[in-house]
């Protein structure tokens, strides 16, 4: 893990650039502007016309790589390393293979433009999917809810349903993932089901023999909710998984299935 105090300065150098930028530093709505700008992104500074000189308003606004757009990647690039990576080095080195890819500076221009609006719930795994599916490109992304479909689906029903979305991905890279055990994706996932699957299995009471945490949690990220928690039903107590079930996320289609399943 890297140093915790380097990385606060390195996340303070490239939040003080951006307010350099906006020139900005002896104004008290700098904090206000601030963090409206890192939650939602370039086009947020259209509610601040009347804060900035007008000069500084309109290079920030048109500008598509000019001076805060550029403020604002560094700062992006800093805080998916620091706060995301410090304690997952694989997506460290994930970021370091694409950085020069032209999805890379897609994917660091939308949300430099739009801040979390892509981030959903978990980060991490929204930054490796649009990175890795680069075919979900701005007029899937406005247009066809594409990345919404992909993670509602990825996230209900894990690994396998990424086949559903392999027009969205490059052939070789949609191959590398189906043959690699610990591949980025799955990783991300893992990063995704771990404290929601972990909560659920205690709130339900069922301890955690046998490392059948770590069991469920391989399960889940191949699987998704219902089947992969199926195959570990043998190792939980029948009511405590029914509870299990009745607990669970539940897409629509899954929905019915575990209704029925409770109602046997």
């Amino acid at each position: 893990k890297l140093d915790d105090s380097t990385d606060e300065d390195l996340l303070k150098l490239a939040k003080n650039e951006i307010i350099r930028t906006l020139n900005l530093e002896e104004y008290e709505i700098k904090d206000t502007i601030m963090n409206d700008l890192l939650e939602n992104g370039r086009q947020s500074l259209s509610k601040y016309q009347e804060d900035l000189l007008p000069d500084i308003y309109a290079a920030a606004i048109k500008e598509k790589n000019g001076r805060l757009m550029k403020s604002l990647k560094n700062y992006l690039e800093q805080q998916w390393k620091v706060k995301y990576g410090s304690s997952n080095q694989w997506f460290i080195k994930f970021l370091d293979e694409y950085k020069n890819t032209v999805n890379y500076n897609s994917v660091l221009n939308r949300t430099a433009e739009y801040g979390t609006k892509y981030l959903k719930d978990c980060p991490i795994l929204s930054i490796v999917l649009r990175l890795l599916f680069e075919g979900i490109d701005d007029k899937c992304l406005n247009e066809r809810n594409a990345f919404d479909d992909l993670w509602y689906t990825i996230t209900n029903s894990g690994l396998k349903s990424i086949e559903n979305f392999s027009n969205y991905m490059n052939e070789n890279v949609m191959l590398e993932l189906k043959n690699t055990k610990q591949s980025v994706l799955t990783q991300a996932l893992r990063e995704y089901y771990r404290p929601k699957l972990f909560e659920l299995l205690k709130k339900s009471q069922i301890p955690n023999n046998d490392n059948l945490y770590d069991l469920a949690l391989n399960n889940v990220t191949e699987y998704g909710w219902l089947q992969g928690l199926e195959a570990v039903q043998n190792k939980i107590i029948p009511k405590y998984f029914k509870l299990l079930l009745a607990n669970i996320p539940q897409g629509k289609h899954d929905l019915l299935e575990c209704l029925v399943y409770l109602f046997l």
